[in-house]
C-alpha cells in the first residue's frame, strides 16, 4: 500500500531571522516518521513576514506546487504557515481544492480535528500578531520622540549606554577618531573612499560590526572595510548625533535616510555629534562629487567581466576604461599582474579585440540555435483553482433558488459549465506544475543583436562560456595575438541540466556537433 506522502513547511519572520529552522524541521520529520508518510519536500521561507501574501513568499510558493501531489503539508505550529487569517485561509482553500490536509507537529491540528481547530487557532494567531506589532509600534514612536536609542547596535563611532528605557549614544572615541581622519583627508587632502578603505584593511582597523563585537566581548568574523561600508559610516546623518529613518517609499539605507524630526522640525538628538554640521556638509558634498550616476542607469559593464580569466594565476580580468581622440582602447587588465605587488608577468590585452573575437566565436557555434529560458513553478494555478472551486460551489447551491427553464435559470448553467471547464484547466495546469525549460521562440544570434553589453554576459555565462587569456611573450610584437585566448563553452544549460544518465551523452554530442559546425 502507497505510503502518505507529506511536505514539510517552515518560516522565520524578519524579527527573528538569525534563528535556526533545523530543531523545526526535525520536529516534523519525526512527526512524519511517526505517522508513517514519506516526505516528498522541505520549503523554507526566511526574512517573511506571517503576514505576507502566499504568493510573495518563494518557500510557499514551491509548497503550493507540490500541493497536487501530496497528501499533506506539515508545519511545527500553525503560526508557520501564516498570521494572518485571510492568507490562512486562502491556504486552507487551495489544499481543499487539490484534497490535501494541513496539519502541525505539536499536535494542536492533527488529520483527525484538522477542520474543528484551525479556524480558531488562525484568528488567534492574527489576534496575536496585531498585538505585537501595536505595541513595537507604539515603543519605537514613544522612545523616538524622547531621542533614545531604537534598538540594535548603534552606528560606528557610537556606543549605547543608559538604563533600558533610556539609552542613549555615546562618542566611542577609538572609532569617532577613524571618522574624523578619513573625513579630514576626504576633505582637505584629495584622499578616495578607495585608498581610505585599503588603508584601514592594512591597518588592521576593525570594520563596524567587528569593533562592535570586539567591544562588547565577542567572537570576530574576520570582515574587511570596503568603499561602501566607509561611504556609510561618514554619509549618515548619525554622525551629526541625529537620530535617522527611512525616506518614506525608499529603501533603509545611509544614502537615502533621513533626520528625525520632533514637532517644530528639528532634528532629535540622540548623542553629541562626531563630526560637526560644516565638516559633515563638506564630507557629503565630496562622496556626492565623486560619485558616478547615483540613481542612474549604469550600462558600462564589461562584456567579458567574470567570463575572462588570467591563464597565469585563474584570476579575473577587469576592463580599465580608456579612450584616445574618440577611439576606444580600453585593455582587459589581471590586477595580479600590476605593480610592484603583482606576483607574475603583466597580462594586458586590447578589450575590443578580444571581445570581437569571442563574439563571432560565440554567435558561429549557436547563433542559430534557438533560445530556451527556465520557467519555474509559481503556484498561481493551484491558488485559482481554489477561487474557480468556490465559485463553482456557490453557483450550485444558488441553482436551486432559480425555477427551471427561466433566464436566470440557463445562464447560471451556462456560467457553471463555463466554471467546471475553467477548473478542469487548472487542475490541469496545477498537476503539471513543474520547472521546466521554454522554447522563447527566437534564436540566440536574435536575442544576442537585442541586448548591451550586460545582458550579451549574461548570455555568454548561460552557454557556459570560458576565456582563457595568456600573458604575451617577453619581446614579441606589441600587437592582438588571437593565440593568447582559449575561448571554449560547455553547451545551453538546457542542454548541461539534463537527466544525470544522459548528462554525458549530451555532452559528447554538442561537443560533436560544435566541431562540425566550426569546420563548416
Amino acid at each position: 500500500m502507497k505510503r502518505p506522502t507529506v511536505v514539510i513547511y517552515d518560516r522565520l519572520s524578519r524579527l527573528f531571522a538569525d534563528e535556526a529552522t533545523d530543531h523545526r524541521v526535525d520536529e516534523c520529520r519525526r512527526y512524519a516518521e511517526q505517522r508513517g508518510w514519506d516526505v516528498v519536500h522541505v520549503a523554507t521561507d526566511h526574512n517573511v513576514s506571517g503576514a505576507a501574501k502566499l504568493e510573495d513568499r518563494p518557500g510557499m510558493r514551491e509548497v503550493l506546487s507540490w500541493l497536487p501531489r501530496c497528501d499533506y503539508v506539515l508545519a511545527a505550529k500553525l503560526d508557520r504557515f501564516a498570521r494572518s487569517s485571510l492568507e490562512f485561509y486562502r491556504l486552507l482553500d487551495a489544499a481543499k481544492a487539490m484534497r490535501a490536509a494541513i496539519v502541525t507537529a505539536d499536535n494542536l491540528v492533527s488529520p483527525e480535528n484538522a477542520g474543528l481547530i484551525i479556524g480558531v487557532l488562525a484568528a488567534f494567531a492574527e489576534h496575536e500578531r496585531k498585538m505585537i506589532t501595536d505595541r513595537i509600534t507604539a515603543s519605537k514612536e514613544h522612545h523616538r520622540k524622547q531621542g533614545n536609542h531604537l534598538g540594535g547596535l548603534a552606528p560606528y563611532g557610537y556606543s549605547v549606554s543608559g538604563p533600558v528605557n533610556a539609552k542613549r549614544w555615546v562618542i566611542d572615541e577609538p572609532a569617532a577618531v577613524i571618522l574624523r581622519e578619513c573625513a579630514d583627508r576626504l576633505i582637505n587632502h584629495g584622499a578616495s573612499l578607495v585608498g581610505l578603505a585599503r588603508e584601514l584593511n592594512e591597518r588592521e582597523i576593525l570594520p563596524p560590526a567587528d569593533h562592535a563585537r570586539q567591544r562588547d566581548g565577542r567572537e570576530l568574523r574576520g570582515q574587511q572595510w570596503h568603499t561602501t561600508t566607509l561611504r556609510d559610516a561618514l554619509y549618515t546623518y548619525a554622525v551629526r548625533g541625529w537620530l535617522v529613518q527611512a525616506t518614506p517609499g525608499k529603501k533603509r539605507g545611509a544614502l537615502t535616510n533621513t533626520p528625525v524630526r520632533d514637532g517644530e522640525g528639528n532634528p532629535v538628538s540622540a548623542g553629541a555629534p562626531i563630526l560637526d554640521d560644516e565638516t559633515h556638509a563638506a564630507v557629503r558634498a565630496v562622496i556626492d562629487g565623486n560619485s558616478k550616476g547615483r540613481g542612474t542607469e549604469r550600462s558600462g559593464k564589461a562584456l567579458l567581466l567574470h567570463v575572462a580569466t588570467c591563464g597565469e594565476c585563474s584570476g579575473p580580468m577587469y576592463k580599465q576604461r580608456r579612450a584616445v581622440n574618440g577611439k576606444d582602447y580600453s585593455p582587459y587588465v589581471c590586477r595580479n599582474g600590476v605593480g610592484k605587488q603583482g606576483t607574475h608577468a603583466p597580462n594586458v590585452v586590447t578589450g575590443r579585440y578580444v571581445e570581437e573575437m569571442v563574439s563571432a566565436d560565440y554567435l558561429k557555434r549557436f547563433g542559430g540555435m534557438t533560445l530556451m529560458r527556465w520557467v519555474e513553478p509559481d503556484g498561481s494555478a493551484v491558488l485559482q483553482l481554489a477561487d474557480v472551486t468556490a465559485q463553482l460551489n456557490t453557483m450550485m447551491s444558488s441553482l436551486s433558488h432559480f425555477a427551471d427553464g427561466s433566464r436566470v435559470h440557463l445562464m447560471a448553467l451556462k456560467q457553471i459549465a463555463a466554471l467546471q471547464e475553467r477548473e478542469n484547466e487548472l487542475r490541469a495546469a496545477a498537476e503539471q506544475a513543474v520547472g521546466r525549460w521554454e522554447s522563447m521562440g527566437e534564436t540566440i544570434a536574435d536575442e544576442w543583436a537585442r541586448r548591451d553589453d550586460e545582458g550579451r554576459r549574461a548570455l555568454l555565462k548561460d552557454l557556459g562560456a570560458r576565456v582563457v587569456i595568456h600573458p604575451a611573450t617577453p619581446g614579441a610584437a606589441r600587437r592582438f595575438d588571437p593565440e593568447r585566448v582559449a575561448v571554449d563553452f560547455s553547451g545551453p544549460a538546457w542542454w548541461r541540466d539534463a537527466h544525470p544518465e544522459d548528462a554525458a551523452h549530451d555532452a559528447i554530442a554538442l561537443e560533436e556537433e560544435l566541431w562540425e559546425q566550426a569546420a563548416r
